[in-house]
């Protein structure tokens, strides 16, 4: 699921450990630099080439010798990779190619299609890397409640009158943190009326019964 939470915890594991490792590099939001223009994916390659290597007088047109750069790179040292929004197999491969790593070097890949990571060409090589999935979920009832609430009346609990317009506006949520944030705030300092014909609004926007 999309704004889920997937690149705020990737930082908060980065942040924690990426002082353990030799070299490190964070690379938010690929799917979309890599569509922004024609060599984004270039562009993305030679981001993480110099965050983990030393600048190179080398001049590099071509996103197959990138990649190759990037594999030596990664070969030689402990390194933390954190790779955000995978959109492909292609942006994938062209990042981290199809020789072994360093076995003491960690990748954290965020993106919305799993099956991305194991059909890889790193997962085609004799030595296939050690690795586990995490499937991010909505928030709890109890949890969506205060994240809303905060948002939207800056405590933790419904203000009275709006039980009930919380709680629609929750479930229809569905334990999106984003979704929460977002509708709190323009929800903030609103009469009851206003929740209802909002909630309404929304529900027919997705053709959801009333």
């Amino acid at each position: 699921m999309g704004w889920i939470g997937k690149t705020s915890l990737a930082k908060y594991v980065y942040a924690l450990h990426s002082h353990e490792f030799a070299t490190s590099s964070f690379i938010e939001d690929i799917s979309r630099k890599c569509d922004e223009k024609s060599n984004g994916m270039l562009d993305v390659q030679k981001q993480l080439y110099n965050d983990i290597s030393k600048p190179s007088s080398v001049q590099v047109l071509d996103g197959s010798m990138c990649t190759s750069m990037i594999e030596n790179a990664v070969a030689r040292k402990k390194v933390f990779l954190v790779l955000d929004d995978i959109g492909s197999l292609d942006q994938l491969d062209a990042l981290l190619g199809s020789k072994i790593f360093n076995p003491r070097t960690k990748i954290i890949i965020t993106t919305k299609n799993a099956c991305f990571t194991e059909s890889c060409a790193l997962f085609k090589t004799d030595v296939k890397p050690k690795h586990a999935l995490y499937k991010l979920t909505g928030l709890s009832k109890i949890d969506s409640q205060k994240l809303l609430c905060f948002h939207a009346f800056m405590c933790n609990d419904p203000k009275a009158g709006y039980e009930e317009v919380s709680e629609n506006l929750v479930k229809y949520c569905e334990g999106h943190p984003m979704a929460l944030k977002v509708l709190g705030r323009s929800l903030y300092n609103r009469d009851v009326t206003y929740w209802e014909g909002y909630i309404d609004m929304l529900k027919k926007e997705n053709g959801l019964p009333g």
